[in-house]
């Protein structure tokens, strides 16, 4: 048809790798407070570059081409935390897991009972558990514990007037690493919640934890992940959702946990369904969990 065109197998596969690139980086910035930035950031050169164009201003067409000489430098400056964030990822990606026995069901079992422990006494509690990205930074502002994982010891930590409760605390593989930390923030405006829940919606912005967290006014379990917030958990659905997100070794595990985290971003959309499925496993709609702020 276009014989003119011609295509052959290098050139497809450079489409096919820049395809894939663009992919993960729109998907890494997705959802930040820098994507905003860098849109508006967009929309003003777009309108200083038609201005220019269309009213023949020389001036104004000429800093506009010198903007882009500086827009890499830029990039590199509001996306600062996403790509540290990126290369950290890159970086861990290449070593054995050292949170490989996070994911065992003694693990799993440990924060669950925690989590109900408190939700049934309406004590409030920050749990971060680490995954891929060091929460090393977060740890210099609390206190350190390097204390083993034992749930009544994690309790004890959250038991209202007790000189560690304020905060939170960060959990590294079998360990209690710091409590009474202080976790970055949430800018979003549609959380609905207090500030433990914004400061855990926060942390998962800004790295790739995991954050349990126990409501102290109605003992609600909520758990945010990648800046978002789902709530409304029972211990069965906290336990299917820890055992999806905690990391996992080999490529199998890979497969299988991207294919069950697109399950669970599924999962929460219909709550009305006459059934939601987390992978692969039938949850009652009277106790489907929903997104929140969605």
């Amino acid at each position: 048809m276009f014989p003119w065109l011609k295509v052959d197998f290098g050139d497809v596969f450079q489409i096919l790798v820049m395809t894939v690139a663009v992919y993960y980086v729109l998907n890494l910035f997705r959802r930040t407070r820098s994507a905003q930035m860098l849109g508006g950031l967009a929309v003003i050169v777009a309108v200083l570059a038609f201005l220019a164009g269309v009213a023949d201003l020389q001036v104004l067409g000429w800093i506009v081409m010198k903007i882009f000489i500086y827009v890499a430098f830029a990039l590199v400056v509001i996306f600062q935390p996403e790509i540290r964030q990126a290369l950290a990822v890159i970086g861990r990606g290449w070593r054995t897991s050292s949170q490989a026995s996070s994911s065992s069901d003694l693990f799993i079992d440990s924060i669950v009972e925690v989590a109900s422990s408190l939700s049934r006494t309406r004590t409030g509690a920050l749990i971060a558990i680490e995954r891929q990205i060091n929460l090393d930074p977060f740890c210099e502002n609390g206190t350190m514990l390097n204390a083993p994982l034992v749930p009544k010891l994690l309790c004890a930590i959250f038991f209202p007037n007790a000189p560690l409760h304020d905060g939170g605390v960060i959990i590294r593989g079998e360990t209690i690493v710091a409590a009474r930390c202080v976790f970055p923030l949430s800018s979003q405006e549609n959380i609905g919640h207090g500030m433990r829940h914004r400061a855990a919606v926060g942390l998962s912005e800004q790295s790739d934890a995991l954050v349990v967290i126990v409501s102290e006014e109605t003992g609600d379990i909520s758990i945010a992940y990648d800046g978002r917030l789902m709530g409304d958990l029972t211990p069965t659905h906290l336990t299917r959702y820890l055992k999806l997100l905690m990391p996992k070794e080999g490529l199998t595990d890979a497969v299988r946990r991207a294919i069950d985290q697109m399950e669970l971003e599924r999962s929460p959309v219909a709550p009305d369904a006459p059934f939601a499925t987390i992978s692969g496993q039938t949850v009652p709609p009277q106790s489907a969990p929903k997104e929140v702020g969605s």
